[in-house]
């Protein structure tokens, strides 16, 4: 497992834009592409962990660390790179990296995903929720990937309560995805059974509703996505690991905490 500060590619921290002319000012990528190496060296696979995720709509990250990042991925995916992890958004997304900076994007292209796990604390608009994964603990491939949440909306009735927040299974997503996409039963849920989901969602766009219904918890708060330019952009974000992909894709979608606001550059 190799985790790493993310939040030196934040917009928002503003120490960021001091000397942006050094590429890695932090050491950060040095840092992982050191450990990246070991790993290859040894015959390996590993984790990655950061917080701010480095695509989806781009509205979170800089551009040229994200790009950066994209080509580590790809020089070690996905036989060193099992796996990548982010949190920061509070939501329950997934990204998918492909070869060649996402040139082009198919089945034999796809490399990676980046699970972007739903948090326990609810933030705006969305539940509360949690993920647990079933892992071959030899490749470090997931098999499986299970979410809980709690309803936010029953939170008042706790202040007289004896016990805290009480957490229900929400969904599996190979039961979720998995038949939709043709998935294999016994293939792990890797960069190339998301792309399979992102084709069934482009003719199946029930699915994209249903994808976009656990982006926030299942939350009542959340606004929904049935038309057709919701779904296009909610595929073209799960296609998006950089910002320069993610700024490409229709904007206004990105996140459920607020209603959709098509068209807009936020």
């Amino acid at each position: 497992m190799i985790t790493f500060n993310t939040d030196f590619w934040y917009h928002s921290n503003f120490l960021n834009y001091i000397n942006t002319t050094n590429p890695d000012v932090s050491g950060t990528f040095q840092f992982m592409i050191q450990e990246l190496q070991a790993a290859e060296d040894a015959g390996e696979r590993v984790w990655l962990f950061g917080h701010v995720l480095s695509g989806w709509d781009g509205s979170n990250p800089l551009n040229n660390p994200t790009n950066l990042f994209y080509q580590i991925v790809d020089r070690y995916s996905p036989h060193v790179i099992a796996n990548i992890f982010f949190g920061h958004t509070h939501e329950d997304q997934v990204m998918i990296y492909y070869a060649n900076n996402g040139t082009t994007q198919n089945l034999s292209t796809a490399l990676n995903a980046g699970w972007i796990g739903p948090s326990v604390t609810p933030l705006t608009n969305v539940n509360s929720g949690f993920r647990m994964y079933e892992v071959d603990t030899g490749s470090f491939d997931i098999y499986e990937a299970y979410t809980w949440i709690a309803d936010v909306n029953s939170f008042p009735a706790l202040a007289n309560s004896t016990h805290g927040p009480t957490f229900e299974f929400e969904y599996s997503t190979r039961e979720a995805y998995g038949s939709a996409a043709g998935w294999p039963v016994d293939a792990p849920l890797n960069g190339t059974f998301w792309h399979a989901v992102t084709e069934a969602m482009e003719k199946n766009h029930s699915l994209v509703s249903t994808f976009n219904t656990y982006q926030g918890k299942s939350s009542v708060k959340s606004p929904n996505c049935t038309n057709d330019a919701c779904a296009e952009a909610k595929v073209c974000y799960m296609r998006s690991g950089s910002v320069a992909l993610g700024k490409a894709c229709p904007q206004g979608y990105g996140s459920v905490q607020s209603a959709f606001t098509a068209g807009s550059d936020a």
